[in-house]
């Protein structure tokens, strides 16, 4: 008998769970109010990156004398970046929707309530044997902050931008928050970012932390870290913060990037049985089910990391375990993270800090972009690469890697702890040359002891 299998949010899990399901057999529907993909694909991952991928560009055309090639200084075109940001997604999610057909979806456009048995959506009742939640996450306000004012956006607000602020605050030194200083200071925004705790990026190693915030510094990045914003004077078309220590700062633009929340409720959870934490995250066992047996949960709306990547591999589990397919408990020991500044910076598995509070004796081997010949002849030496291991067995526990390329070499890092590698096992990989990956294998190497121009 064919299962029908509902997905509630059509974001990267609700997405991915529906094309599993399908795959699997099942009868599915898709509900999503919005647009399919969800924040990634429409306000979040995919237009920040396209627009990233701009200012990145900026840069380089700033620095084409370096390299003998003498070009003007650029004239920015902001309308038409934000064009090419929206045919980008226009793209990625016609993909989305594309796939849906193929695989014989039913995508419901509208905003989903669970009833007893079934979800209520469109002005019909959609009978479930599984139903999937993965409804994600909305932008948080700030309390003390009026999110009315004009002057006032979010992360999603600040992709409708027509103009380039000429001062830019940012409440919030977190990825989101770092991610649009490093876009808006070379598109020649004057920015400042306030921090609450006494570190930006919180969770990143603070070795990397305290040089990524030197380089950024150098573009005209302004920081206050251990600072709360007190109060705000809103005027016209600008606004003065005023800090717990005084200080002043007066912009054009303030975002407030201090996270996102679940957007779980007024969707019928608590009245289905399912539980729900205070602050409104679904709460799952190991294989992603609630305590309601039919519904299960992936994505940011369980809580932890929120990460696009994540989302997917838990809806495509959560559905494997629903229909019986291979039911085995979420594994998320190797979860790489990504952070699309300038530099980048990405991770996965455990750092220095993390490591030794973990009872482990940390060894640390290192390599700096400085001595990779393809990041000097793409005019990009600022980076360094820490790989983590266990001081006594060898075994790779971690890895920080900021610098050019950063998200894209992570993943063999990943793939080496995935399949239990020592770290003396990653460097005697041979790398080609000349790559950034090389800082890689020669950072395994350092830690071995064996890197010839390192140890």
């Amino acid at each position: 008998m064919t299962q029908r299998v509902v997905v509630l949010g059509g974001g990267p899990a609700g997405d991915v769970a529906a094309l599993r399901a399908a795959q699997l057999g099942a009868e599915v529907v898709l509900v999503e109010r919005d647009e399919l993909g969800g924040t990634c694909l429409n306000w979040g991952c995919i237009p920040t990156k396209s627009l990233l991928a701009a200012a990145d560009l900026v840069r380089k055309i700033r620095r084409a004398g370096d390299f003998g090639i003498e070009v003007s200084e650029p004239t920015i075109n902001f309308g038409r970046m934000m064009e090419r940001k929206q045919e980008v997604v226009l793209k990625m999610r016609s993909g989305v929707e594309a796939a849906c057909k193929r695989k014989k979806v039913r995508v419901v456009r509208e905003q989903g309530v669970i009833e007893g048995r079934t979800v209520l959506a469109a002005g019909e009742r959609f009978e479930f044997d599984h139903l999937i939640v993965c409804v994600g996450t909305v932008a948080s306000g700030l309390p003390g902050i009026d999110m009315e004012q004009p002057t006032v956006v979010t992360s999603d607000g600040i992709l409708r931008l027509e103009s380039i602020p000429k001062r830019l605050l940012v409440i919030g030194g977190g990825v989101i928050g770092c991610e649009f200083a490093s876009l808006f200071a070379p598109l020649g925004s004057q920015v400042t970012v306030v921090e609450l705790l006494p570190q930006i990026l919180t969770g990143v190693d603070p070795r990397i932390v305290t040089q990524f915030r030197k380089l950024v510094e150098k573009e005209g990045i302004t920081f206050h870290t251990g600072r709360r914003v007190e109060r705000v004077e809103y005027g016209e078309a600008s606004l003065t913060a005023h800090l717990d220590d005084g200080t002043e700062v007066a912009a054009d633009l303030l975002l407030v990037a201090v996270g996102r929340r679940p957007d779980t409720r007024d969707v019928g959870l608590e009245s289905a049985g399912v539980e729900v934490t205070e602050r409104g995250y679904v709460e799952v066992d190991g294989l992603l089910r609630t305590a309601n047996p039919k519904i299960w949960a992936a994505g940011d709306c369980i809580g932890g990391l929120q990460l696009a990547h994540l989302a997917s591999a838990e809806a495509a589990r959560a559905v494997e375990n629903a229909l019986g397919h291979e039911v085995m408990a979420m594994d998320r020991t190797v979860v790489p993270s990504c952070i699309y500044t300038h530099p980048e910076i990405a991770m996965v598995g455990l750092n220095s800090e993390t490591a030794k509070a973990a009872g482990h004796e940390v060894k640390v081997g290192q390599s700096r972009f400085l001595g990779n010949g393809k990041a000097l002849g793409e005019g990009e030496p600022d980076g360094i690469a820490q790989l983590y291991s266990d001081a006594a067995t060898g075994l790779l526990l971690g890895a920080t890697v900021m610098g050019v390329h950063a998200v894209e070499i992570i993943h063999e890092v990943a793939a080496a702890m995935a399949d239990g590698l020592a770290v003396d096992e990653l460097g005697s990989i041979i790398h080609a040359h000349p790559t950034v990956s090389e800082n890689i294998m020669d950072a395994a190497q350092q830690a071995a002891g064996v890197a010839p121009y390192l140890s």
